[in-house]
């Protein structure tokens, strides 16, 4: 009865070892797939940032002769109205933020709709 009940052991511990195995290596296949997925969400938010950085510079690149027109503009009605320096280089840097605002904005705003239709 002895080696019966040694022999039923060792079978035990056969099958307890096989099933840690099995269970270690599924829990491998998931960690692996988590990091799969991770790096891929990572991916995608880096590729949202990316265009709406683009929305953004394609606007600013639309609106930079708007805004050195505008800056010249605000810079000559300051120095009418006899604004020092410091006071023509505010209405000079207003005037320009005024005319990059928008199509930045409108930049931003096509590439958030890119975004959402290809999401």
């Amino acid at each position: 009865m002895a080696s019966g009940l040694g022999g039923l052991l060792a079978a035990g511990q056969k099958t307890k070892e096989q099933a840690k195995a099995g269970m270690l290596g599924a829990a491998k296949l998931e960690a692996q797939k988590d990091i799969a997925e991770r790096g891929l969400k990572t991916q995608k938010e880096a590729g949202e940032q990316q265009l709406m950085g683009m929305g953004a510079g394609i606007g600013a690149y639309a609106a930079s002769g708007t805004a050195t027109a505008a800056s010249a503009t605000a810079g000559a009605a300051a120095a009418a109205q006899g604004a020092g320096a410091v006071g023509t280089a505010v209405a000079q840097g207003g005037a320009i933020l005024g005319a990059i605002a928008g199509p930045v904005l409108i930049g931003v705003a096509a590439a958030a709709l890119l975004n959402k239709l290809f999401d």
